[in-house]
């Protein structure tokens, strides 16, 4: 039976020790390291270049994780969760991007604290690119399916409703959220403006946490979702980071 060839990378790991190979191996795009898998692990791809792969402190976890038996395993198991596989991890999150409209781009800094019943408070700055205007605004959201034709509603998205200081009504911000292999999240889609569309945004969000989940419940028993948006707004905290000019 003939065996499969090897390729220039496998060649190349052979030749080092084992603590290089996997330190190598762990910056592979991820269909390499798939395709060195195949070719079993005495051919360079040990199971330790795997355990980068799987996230580490982000929004969701397992409900119910297999025993462990490699990372490997583990990783597989991540990958091919649905949304009724995972659970949200409470804790606040500080995120940056850009959002875009037809007068052109705006750089956004701020934090959203998430409770593990999959609401979320929280405050932004944006800062116009062109002229350097500022507007501040805080919201309320929900973690939701992401419901796609070829994945049924196997991933999550956030929708999210922002008042922002001298505007009228609030923002509508919706798109997928997608977990990357360091823990931070790609959050990325549409807002519109009392329901027509107005641009794109994208934002990286990443765990900073420093929140009390029972602080976000108290937020929403005591004020209505109407009230976060249109009512007096609670003093913003000291550490909300503030962009550039």
């Amino acid at each position: 039976m003939a065996q499969p060839a090897t390729t220039s990378t496998e060649n190349t790991l052979r030749k080092l020790p084992g603590d290089v190979v996997t330190y190598v191996v762990s910056f592979l795009k991820l269909e390499a390291l798939c395709a060195l898998h195949t070719t079993g692990q005495k051919n360079g791809c040990p199971d330790e270049a795997w355990r980068v792969r799987i996230p580490q402190n982000t929004l969701f976890a397992l409900k119910q994780p297999k025993p462990f038996t490699t990372f490997r395993n583990r990783w597989t198991e991540w990958a091919g969760a649905r949304r009724s596989d995972l659970v949200v991890l409470p804790g606040r999150f500080r995120f940056q991007g850009t959002v875009e409209d037809r007068k052109g781009l705006c750089r956004s800094t701020g934090r959203m604290d998430f409770s593990a019943k999959l609401v979320c408070v929280g405050a932004v700055a944006h800062t116009r690119v062109s002229s350097g205007a500022k507007l501040e605004g805080r919201g309320y959201g929900h973690l939701c399916a992401n419901i796609l034709p070829e994945n049924g509603k196997r991933g999550w998205a956030l929708a999210w409703k922002e008042k922002v200081d001298e505007a009228a009504g609030y923002y509508s911000y919706v798109g997928s959220v997608r977990t990357l292999s360091d823990g931070s999240l790609i959050w990325s889609g549409s807002f519109s403006w009392f329901g027509r569309l107005q641009g794109a945004f994208r934002f990286v969000l990443s765990r900073d946490d420093g929140t009390d989940e029972a602080t976000i419940h108290r937020v929403w028993a005591g004020r209505s979702a109407a009230r976060i948006l249109e009512g007096p707004a609670p003093r913003p905290p000291l550490e909300l980071l503030r962009p550039p000019l």
